[in-house]
């Protein structure tokens, strides 16, 4: 394969804008939903664990929060074979249903007050499935976006894919700040934090008449065609792309560590260890989501013209820079300072690494196993990432040090920025060889894509 090689059929604006919507609309209602149980980590710990103890209850809590870390890449396993075996439209759609009706089930619960321990015994069960449903779900949605997008666009139209992810996170945000002011808090224990999770049934058909009305892409459609679809979809991944599926899982790690502790955890932090009321502490960390989702676009336009690694590079480096000041100076500072400081390494430097990462991961394989690659190696970061409340609820209360959360992430992107020496440049305006075409398959051998090679 050369770098002049047909990239096939052009798909139409309205396709692309299609697929772009119907790609990010599955991914905002899991993070919405993600986001629900992590801005309400507090209340939901006294609804269904022992009140006795508040940090014991807290820290179970963080504990089912983390569960996707067993299911999640299970789930990515199973809908990415799916997803590179009958199509990325059908398996999104399959994976919308499961986790639509997880999270819907969760509003729906007892207290433990009510059925005792049957309580958390079904949040775990829902927080299972949920997970296993989110493992399809972002691979897949890339790699829709990016299959029906120009290459000259394609940086800009898959960073919706996680700018999707901050609007969810934003949006459940601020509809947990709006719950906090609008309820007094014996009300929001009751029931008022249920309703979040409640929405997922509405909010899910409505993703799913939007992604049964897609057409499967074309790249996908030509391997049908060639009788080129991979009939081991992950077996053919580990052999012949395994390193790509590393360096997807470095390059991963440092942005999903960095957006759970800063965007997740952070709302938790100020509440436990610094006594910030619910609303003071959830309406920083929207300020900071709202940079994010704005900065991702602009940094993912902006790679379709400099390169992918650039804008990576910078971000990297800046969340190094600002971590640490940025939980240095939390315990001292005033609201406006903490939100500024947030902003920097949660709205901007995130943000400027985030644009064009989840566009590299899908350039970095062939079409044929472009769902399992991408799954593979995000999931394996989501292991360490979702766990983030959890070790550091654990870790802040062994050795009393507020700096805990800036440890974690200084060493989750060092790690990624040491592999962003490692990784080549994928964007076709810097000469990479444009992989989304509907006859890549057909020449891909060895471990590292025709991109990488190029």
């Amino acid at each position: 394969m050369t770098s002049t090689e047909s990239q096939g059929p052009t798909p139409s604006p309205a396709s692309s804008r299609k697929s772009s919507i119907a790609g990010a609309v599955g991914n905002f209602i899991e993070w919405f939903d993600y986001s629900i149980y992590g801005f309400m980590a507090v209340t939901i710990s006294a609804v269904f664990f022992d009140k006795s103890n508040p940090t014991a209850a807290l820290l179970a809590t963080f504990g089912v929060f983390a569960l996707p870390v067993i299911t999640r890449p299970l789930g990515g396993i199973v809908f990415a074979r799916f997803g590179d075996r009958i199509g990325r439209k059908r398996t999104l759609a399959i994976v919308l249903i499961l986790m639509s009706l997880s999270s819907a089930s969760i509003g729906m619960i007892p207290s433990y007050d009510s059925i005792g321990v049957l309580a958390p015994v079904l949040l775990v069960i829902a927080r299972i499935v949920q997970g296993f449903s989110a493992g399809g779900e972002y691979a897949g949605g890339a790699a829709l976006i990016a299959e029906s997008a120009p290459a000259s666009r394609r940086g800009y139209l898959v960073s919706w894919m996680p700018s999707s992810t901050g609007m969810g996170l934003l949006a459940g945000s601020v509809f947990s700040f709006a719950l906090a002011q609008a309820l007094p808090p014996e009300q929001l224990a009751d029931w008022g934090w249920r309703i979040g999770f409640l929405l997922a049934l509405p909010l899910g058909l409505i993703g799913l008449y939007i992604r049964l009305r897609l057409e499967e892409t074309v790249a996908f459609q030509q391997l049908v065609e060639d009788d080129n679809v991979a009939s081991s979809p992950l077996r053919e991944t580990i052999r012949e792309h395994g390193r790509n599926v590393l360096r997807v899982t470095g390059i991963a790690l440092g942005q999903t560590v960095c957006y759970y502790v800063v965007l997740v955890y952070t709302p938790t932090f100020l509440r436990t260890e610094l006594d910030y009321t619910p609303s003071d502490s959830l309406i920083t960390t929207s300020i900071a989501i709202a940079a994010y989702v704005l900065t991702i676009p602009l940094a993912g336009n902006i790679s379709d013209r400099i390169g992918r690694k650039p804008l990576m590079f910078i971000g990297s480096i800046g969340m190094l820079v600002i971590i640490f000041p940025t939980f240095f100076l939390i315990p001292t500072s005033g609201l406006a300072l903490i939100a500024v400081l947030q902003v920097a390494v949660g709205g901007i430097a995130l943000g400027l690494y985030t644009g064009p990462l989840v566009c590299t991961w899908v350039e970095l394989f062939p079409t044929r196993v472009r769902y399992s690659g991408v799954s593979l190696g995000f999931n394996l970061a989501v292991i360490a990432s979702v766990s983030s409340p959890f070790i550091l609820t654990w870790l802040i209360d062994v050795t009393g040090s507020d700096l805990m959360p800036a440890v974690y992430v200084f060493i989750a992107v060092a790690i990624s920025l040491a592999t962003l020496f490692t990784l080549p440049e994928t964007a076709p305006a810097k000469g990479a060889v444009d992989l989304i075409t509907p006859t890549d398959a057909a020449t891909s051998t060895g471990d590292v894509s025709p991109g990488a090679r190029a």
